[in-house]
C-alpha cells in the first residue's frame, strides 16, 4: 500500500528546527533542501555521518539487504541464499509479551487518529497517519532523516517508534532528546534495542544497552511496559553463529560459514521457552523493548537502580 504524502508543514530545518516552506526552503539559513525522487533529504551535514550530496549523486547509503531489501538485485542462488539467511536471522523470538502491535493498540485507544513517526523505516507494520523516515531509500521511506537532528517541527507527533535503530546511531541520547522534542506533551515512544548481540551492519553499529541502561536512555519517559525481546537462547545462538563465521576472513567462506552457523544454532532459540518469565534471563537477553509516555520529570539515577531486573 502506497504511503500517503507527508504534510510539508511538519518539516523543519534539521539545523535550526524552524519550519520549512513547501519547497523545503529554510528562511533562517537561506538554504533549500533537495528531494530525490520526491523524497526530501533533510540532513544536518555538519552533524551526521551521512552527506546530502551522496543522495543527490545516487551514492546514498542503501544499507544491507535486510535494511533496504527491495534494492537488492541479486538473482538465482544468491537470492535464495539471502532469503534463507534473512529468514533464519530475522525470525521472531520464540516468546514475547509485548510488541509493536500492542503499543499501537494502546496509543490508538488513548489518542484518536494518532500521528506517528517511525525512525528507521524498514517494514514497521504500522498504518494510518504515519511518517516513515530512514537514512536509506526504501519502499516505505517518505523522508531521509538522521535521528540526531530530526527534521520536524517540535511537538508534531503523538508517538514515535524506533525499532532496532538506536544501536546504529553515534549518540543515542541526543536521538532520544530529539524524539522527545518532536513528541506532543504526554506523547508515546516504543523502542527495541539490542543488548547481547554481535555487531551487525558493520561500521554503522555503535552501542548496546543493558536493561537499566535502556531504561536510563528513556529516563524522560514514564514506563508503560518494558521487557525482553529475544532471551538468552536467541543471544546464545547469535554469538555462536558469529563465532563460527569468525573462522575465516574470506568473504566467500564467511557466507557459507554464516549459513552453516545459522542452521546449527537456530535450535538454541528454544531455550527461551524455558527461561521465559525468569528474571535471570535479563542478564543475557538478546535485546529489550521500552514503551513509555513523555513525562514532566525524568527519573533519578537513585530511583533507576531500584528498577533492576536480573539474577540475584
Amino acid at each position: 500500500m502506497k504511503e500517503r504524502a507527508v504534510d510539508y508543514r511538519l518539516f523543519a530545518c534539521p539545523i535550526h528546527k524552524f519550519p520549512l516552506s513547501e519547497t523545503l526552503f529554510c528562511s533562517s539559513c537561506a538554504r533549500e533542501y533537495p528531494a530525490v525522487n520526491q523524497v526530501p533529504v533533510l540532513i544536518n551535514d555538519a552533524n551526521s555521518v551521512f552527506r546530502i550530496e551522496d543522495y543527490i549523486s545516487s551514492r546514498g547509503y542503501e544499507g544491507a539487504s535486510s535494511y533496504a531489501g527491495h534494492l537488492d538485485q541479486r538473482r538465482g542462488w544468491r537470492q535464495r541464499y539471502r532469503r534463507t539467511v534473512s529468514l533464519l536471522s530475522e525470525a521472531s523470538p520464540p516468546r514475547r509479551d509485548f510488541g509493536v502491535i500492542d503499543a499501537m493498540a494502546r496509543i490508538s485507544a488513548s489518542v484518536p487518529n494518532p500521528r506517528v513517526l517511525v525512525v528507521g523505516a524498514g517494514d514497521s507494520g504500522i498504518s494510518g497517519d504515519v511518517v516513515h523516515t530512514d537514512v536509506a531509500f526504501g519502499a516505505n521511506v517518505q523522508c531521509i532523516a538522521d535521528a540526531h537532528d530530526l527534521p520536524f517541527v517540535s511537538q508534531s507527533f503523538d508517538a514515535c517508534f524506533a525499532i532496532a535503530v538506536l544501536e546504529h546511531v553515534a549518540d543515542p541520547y541526543r536521538c532520544v532528546q530529539e524524539i522527545s522534542r518532536v513528541l506532543k506533551p504526554s506523547g508515546y515512544v516504543y523502542a527495541e534495542t539490542p543488548f547481547m548481540q554481535p555487531v551487525h551492519m558493520g561500521a554503522y553499529d555503535f552501542t548496546r544497552f543493558s536493561y537499566l541502561g535502556h531504561r536510563r536512555l528513556f529516563r524522560s519517559f514514564s514506563e508503560v511496559a518494558a521487557g525482553i525481546v529475544g532471551g538468552p537462547g536467541v543471544s546464545a545462538g547469535q554469538m555462536l553463529n558469529y563465532a563460527i563465521s569468525s573462522l575465516s576472513d574470506r568473504a566467500a567462506y564467511r557466507r557459507w560459514l554464516k549459513l552453516i552457523g545459522l542452521l546449527l544454532t537456530y535450535p538454541l532459540r528454544s531455550l527461551d521457552r524455558l527461561s521465559y518469565g525468569n528474571l535471570s534471563a535479563y542478564d543475557s537477553a538478546s535485546g529489550f523493548y521500552f514503551f513509555g509516555q513523555l513525562s514532566k520529570e525524568p527519573i533519578s539515577d537513585r530511583e533507576l537502580i531500584t528498577l533492576f531486573r536480573g539474577g540475584r
